[in-house]
């Protein structure tokens, strides 16, 4: 969660009205779970300042060969903005998108392998640190079962 947050804490305060959110490259389109437009049943859940935010495909999830995408919803209304997506090659991020926040310098990042191969190298070296945590998608319902509760 103190990932989400401090991700959260430079996503939510940026308001760009009318800013076009920055398009995904068309191969990632086709990458698993990289197409969504909305979290899917099972997705993670959490919540930061009263919103209601959802994971998929949660933490646990997500095994060293996993490449795909893990994305980061809020809800918006009656639908779901979606705030950060992260690209994995081999089980680490790769590269992020921040549609809610055009021109984020993270989003020139580009590493493979552990190795940055493009961005700045103090910034894209922590991608993988990036990973976004979150609970069962049950602990909506159930705030007091033993998995919901945080130590």
């Amino acid at each position: 969660m103190l990932r989400t947050a401090a991700l959260l804490a430079l996503i939510l305060p940026v308001p760009h009205a009318g800013a076009a959110p920055a398009a995904a490259p068309a191969a990632t389109l086709t990458a698993t779970n990289c197409a969504l437009a909305a979290p899917p049943a099972g997705a993670g859940v959490d919540r930061h300042m009263g919103a209601l935010l959802k994971v998929y495909p949660r933490g646990p999830d997500i095994g060293r060969a996993y490449s795909g995408c893990q994305t980061l919803w809020l809800q918006s209304g009656d639908g779901w903005e979606t705030l950060t997506v992260l690209h994995y090659a081999n089980g680490r991020v790769a590269r992020v998108e921040n549609p809610a926040v055009p021109h984020d310098p993270v989003e020139a990042c580009l590493v493979r392998n552990g190795i940055v191969e493009q961005g700045d190298p103090e910034l894209c070296g922590q991608l993988d640190d990036m990973r976004i945590e979150s609970l069962p998608a049950a602990c909506l319902d159930r705030p007091d079962a033993p998995q919901c509760i945080r130590e």
